[in-house]
C-alpha cells in the first residue's frame, strides 16, 4: 500500500486505494466504490490512503449481503448496512442482526434459509421491515419437513416472484391450495416450485389469482439455459416423471388461454404461461 502513498497519488491526483483481504482474495479498488461482499466472512484486512475511508464506510456503501453466516460473527457495533437492496438471511436471526441492519425499506430481494429451526413470530417481524419486498427465495435442507406454518405470515403485497425450488418440498395438492391461500401469493405473478403431480399445478393455476407464469419441476434436478443436461432421446423412460399424458392432461383441465410446454433441456419441467 506504501506505493499508493506517494505525493503523485495523493497529493497530485487525489488518487485514494484500498485494499480487502479474506480466505480466497485480495482487492484493490479505487475509493470511493460501492462493494458486494459475497464471502463467508468479514475481510481479514482492511486498509485505505485515505484517512477518511474505514472498514465501517465500507459496509454503509454494501447494497448486497449474501453471507448467511454472517450475523452469527463478532462484529463491531459501529457496524450497519444502510442501504441493501438484497439479504440473504438465515433463521434463527440472532440479536445483533437488529443493530446492524435496522432499515429495510430499500430491500427489494430477499433470500431465506429456513434450514435450522424455524420461528414464525421471528419470520412475521422479519416481514414487517420489509414493505417493499418483490422477490423472496426460500432454501430449505431436503432432510427436514417443510414448515407450512410459515405460510400463515402476512407477507407484503409487493411480492411478484416466488423461488421455491431450493426448498427440495415437493408441494402436493393439499400444499397447493395452503400456498395459493396464503397472503405470500396474492400479488404473484411468477411462481417457481417442486411439484409432486400434475394436480399439483392445476390447484395452483386455479387458485392463485394474479399468476402469470409458473415454472413447475417434478424433480430437483438443475437445469442451464443454455446447454442440456438430459437429451430426452438419451434416458429411460422411468426417469421421465412428466409424462407426455400429463402435458396432455393439463391442455384439457387447464383455461385455453394457458400456454404449456416442455423445458427443452429438462424433461421433468413445465412452464405454463397465463393469458
Amino acid at each position: 500500500m506504501n506505493s499508493f502513498r506517494s505525493s503523485f497519488w495523493i497529493d497530485e491526483h487525489q488518487w485514494f486505494v484500498r485494499c480487502i483481504i479474506d480466505e480466497h482474495h485480495i482487492r484493490f479498488q479505487t475509493v470511493p466504490n460501492a462493494s458486494h461482499y459475497i464471502e463467508d466472512k468479514l475481510p481479514s484486512v482492511f486498509k485505505s490512503t485515505d484517512s477518511q475511508d474505514s472498514i465501517e464506510r465500507l459496509y454503509t456503501t454494501m447494497d448486497s449481503i449474501s453471507d448467511v453466516t454472517l450475523f452469527n460473527q463478532s462484529i463491531s457495533s459501529k457496524i450497519c448496512f444502510p442501504k441493501l437492496y438484497f439479504l440473504l438471511v438465515k433463521c434463527p436471526i440472532n440479536n445483533q442482526y437488529w443493530s446492524m441492519i435496522s432499515n429495510l425499506h430499500q430491500v427489494s430481494s430477499l433470500s431465506l434459509d429456513l434450514s435450522t429451526d424455524f420461528s414464525q413470530s421471528e419470520l412475521q417481524a422479519l416481514l414487517n421491515r420489509i414493505p417493499y419486498l418483490r422477490t423472496l427465495t426460500i432454501h430449505h435442507d431436503a432432510s427436514l419437513p417443510l414448515p407450512m406454518s410459515l405460510f400463515n405470515c402476512t407477507f407484503p403485497s409487493s411480492i411478484h416472484y416466488l423461488n421455491l425450488q431450493n426448498c427440495k418440498h415437493y408441494f402436493n395438492e393439499e400444499d397447493g391450495i395452503i400456498l395459493s391461500h396464503s397472503s405470500l401469493t396474492s400479488q404473484c405473478k411468477l411462481i417457481d416450485i417442486l411439484v409432486k403431480n400434475r394436480e399439483s399445478i392445476m390447484i395452483l393455476v386455479h387458485n392463485t389469482t394474479n399468476l402469470c407464469a409458473l415454472s413447475a419441476r417434478f424433480t430437483d434436478e438443475m437445469v442451464s439455459e443454455y446447454r442440456s443436461t438430459r437429451i430426452r432421446n438419451n434416458i429411460d423412460d422411468e426417469v421421465i416423471l412428466c409424462k407426455d399424458e400429463d402435458i396432455q392432461w393439463l391442455i384439457d383441465n387447464l383455461p385455453p388461454t394457458c400456454a404449456i410446454t416442455r423445458h427443452p433441456f429438462c424433461v421433468n419441467h413445465i412452464r405454463i404461461w397465463i393469458k
